[in-house]
């Protein structure tokens, strides 16, 4: 009754049934991962896993006496929720045999400051790091290809996360709700921003979105409110529904001429973006995809834009909108701008030679 810790060598292959009963005082092991499931683990205060193929599901689930764990190179996987809710663990080292984290794997470690992931690990599962929200920061090695959705929900601490250029994808909701982060920078590795992958990242300042990023996902940077300014490369193809949605500090926006279609809602309420250049290359622009931008004084819709949805431009206040369309296009839904002032455009002036836009109401001015 006063063990109070063992190690175990990888020699060991068995252990017999209750072999470690009633040893209540036993606060640290180092053990393989094949005799994980006879040791008690009401008290473990320290574990070292030094070989085997895998630590299993839920293997120290809701473990809430662990503060520190230990992976050896020995080790090549860790499952799901296997140290899920284990509310008083401080420190883990993922050592470099380890190819995949799974999901849930550390979810819910709320007091889970330090991570250190080797450099064997390729993929980062879903929800791995969920609702770790003493984590401060973390690096994630140049082996990793994909961060699951999830991974690093409410992690509201996390001020700093550098991601590889190994990196392909960043999974829906990947950091949503980390409020303390305030850079960060897409590598051109990248392809996809998921949905809602930076939600609510309310101090974040800075983003630079790398050149290989084709699509930027539904609300990925809404409620980013702290963000002034955003460039989106040429790459990207779309912009997702509210992906820019409620980010009331952006003042400046540029959109690469490689966009075909604007989101609905995709700027709704940038109440601080003064001006914006809607490229050649979109043809359509969601339903709400500007309202509320109540500093936005003009802008040109090219002819290309052969898709609007209703109420695009709503409750734009200071908005002056160019078409260089002659009429409104037949793909237009009604009450698209909301009753502010539209200029069309015309090729020839009745008088003199020139273009000139062509206020809705019937009265010419030049532009």
């Amino acid at each position: 009754s006063s063990l109070t810790s063992i190690t175990i060598p990888d020699s060991v292959t068995s252990i017999g049934g209750a072999a470690f009963s009633g040893c209540n005082s036993l606060t640290s092991i180092t053990i393989p991962t094949i005799l994980i499931p006879y040791i008690p683990k009401g008290k473990l205060e320290e574990v070292i896993i030094t070989s085997g193929e895998s630590i299993g599901e839920d293997a120290f689930r809701n473990c809430s006496s662990l503060t520190s764990v230990t992976i050896g190179n020995g080790v090549t996987s860790i499952g799901d929720r296997a140290f899920y809710n284990c509310s008083n663990l401080t420190s883990v080292t993922i050592g470099n045999g380890v190819t995949s984290i799974g999901e849930d794997a550390f979810g819910s470690c709320s007091s889970l400051t330090s991570v250190t992931i080797g450099n064997g690990v390729t993929s980062i599962g879903n929800d791995a790091f969920y609702g770790c929200s003493s984590l401060t920061s973390i690096i994630v090695p140049d082996s990793v290809t994909s961060i699951g959705s999830a991974a690093f929900l409410y992690c509201s601490s996390l001020t700093s996360i550098t991601i590889p250029d190994s990196v392909t994808s960043i999974g829906e909701q990947a950091f949503n709700g980390c409020s303390s982060l305030t850079s960060i920078t897409i590598p051109d590795s990248v392809t996809i921003i998921g949905d809602r992958a930076f939600y609510n990242c309310s101090n974040l300042t800075s983003v630079t979105i790398g050149n290989g990023v084709t699509s930027i996902g539904d609300r990925a940077f809404s409620g980013c409110s702290s963000l002034t300014s955003i460039s989106i490369p040429n790459s990207v193809t779309s912009i997702g529904e509210d992906a820019f949605g409620s980010c009331s500090s952006l003042t400046s926006v540029t959109i690469g001429n490689g966009v075909t279609s604007i989101g609905g809602g995709a700027f709704y309420g940038c109440s601080s973006l003064t001006s914006i250049t809607i490229p050649d290359s979109v043809t359509s622009i969601g339903g709400y995809a500007f309202s509320g931008c109540s500093s936005l004084t003009s802008i040109i819709i090219p002819n290309s834009v052969t898709s609007m949805k209703m109420y695009a431009f709503s409750n734009c206040s200071s908005l002056t909108i160019y078409s260089e369309a002659v009429i409104k296009p037949a793909g237009w839904g009604i009450n698209w701008y909301s009753n502010i002032p539209v200029y069309w455009y015309r090729e020839t002036r009745p008088s003199s030679s020139g273009n000139y836009w062509h206020y809705v109401d019937g009265v010419p001015t030049k532009w």
